[in-house]
């Protein structure tokens, strides 16, 4: 990390604890919205989750005119709020509106592919809002939503679904199973759906944060998907790589479980490691992405 990235990333962690020592404003009253999911042609509306899409939005305190905003997709878990909270007070406090789908409330087995839709329909809902700016909306996820911060930087799957419209101005992704966006940037088989998905990105900053003893990763894996990308593409995406940290490092619990997606899609037994110290690291670096991205030139 380069000396001015590590006075910013301070400055940052400083404003955040002075934040917490004088106690935020209290957040607008959050609202529970609903909204249609955002079909294509390769990806038609999903049942499975319901036709309609549901969120909690909630708006930063003490601002006025358009604001930005970030959605965030919780992991295959299903929806937390804490979880949601660990970043979204942050944001909010930095002047940016929050997006927090509810998926589905409890873990199961969830196809990445066919909330697709949900992730542009939100992109869509929010463009419409009057109090949001439709040029600085950004997307992060986590594992499964992280899956969903990769896919939605693709411009081929931008394009099918969004047509003209607004595109994601930054995707953060949290441990996101690159292994399986290797697979579609080389073309596998088993990811033909989503083939040449990567060829083209939209531009807009993609940073991914992996850990190194991810079990659903070697540890390698997110470092090989950039490598995998063409020179264009890879100029938009970062990584942020913790040799140390599992899968969930900042889920607040220690779980053991099955998932077939994990060893790299063969399947076997995942331990997700608590680790606060990498879960305050990951934080502020997702917040200087985002503040940085979304509040560009915009006059305090």
């Amino acid at each position: 990390m380069n000396r001015c990235k590590r006075v910013l990333l301070l400055m940052l962690g400083s404003a955040l604890l002075a934040l917490g020592q004088q106690g935020l404003a209290a957040d607008p009253s959050p609202q529970e919205v609903t909204f249609p999911q955002a079909p294509s042609e390769r990806l038609p509306i999903w049942r499975g989750y319901g036709e309609q899409v549901n969120a909690i939005l909630t708006l930063p305190p003490n601002t006025t005119g358009k604001v930005p905003a970030v959605v965030m997709i919780h992991t295959n878990g299903g929806y937390d709020p804490a979880h949601y909270d660990f970043y979204g007070t942050a944001l909010r406090a930095s002047g940016i509106a929050t997006l927090g789908l509810i998926l589905f409330r409890s873990g199961g087995t969830n196809q990445p592919s066919n909330i697709v839709p949900h992730a542009f329909g939100a992109l869509k809902y929010l463009a419409s809002r009057p109090e949001i700016d439709s040029n600085r909306i950004a997307i992060m996820g986590f594992s499964l939503g992280g899956i969903l911060a990769v896919y939605t930087a693709s411009d081929m799957l931008a394009s099918e679904h969004m047509g003209g419209g607004p595109k994601f101005a930054a995707h953060v992704a949290f441990y996101p199973l690159c292994w399986l966006h290797e697979e579609i940037a080389r073309g596998t088989p088993r990811t033909k759906r989503f083939a040449n998905a990567y060829a083209k990105l939209t531009s807009a900053p993609l940073h991914i944060l992996a850990g190194g003893k991810d079990q659903y990763d070697d540890p390698d894996s997110c470092q090989r998907f950039l490598e995998s990308l063409a020179p264009d593409a890879r100029k938009s995406v970062a990584l942020t790589y913790y040799p140390d940290a599992t899968h969930g490092w900042d889920n607040g619990g220690t779980r053991r479980y099955f998932d077939a997606a994990a060893c790299k899609g063969r399947g076997c037994d995942v331990n997700d490691v608590s680790d606060q110290a990498t879960a305050q690291k990951g934080k502020l670096v997702a917040i200087e992405i985002l503040t940085s991205t979304l509040l560009r030139g915009q006059t305090k």
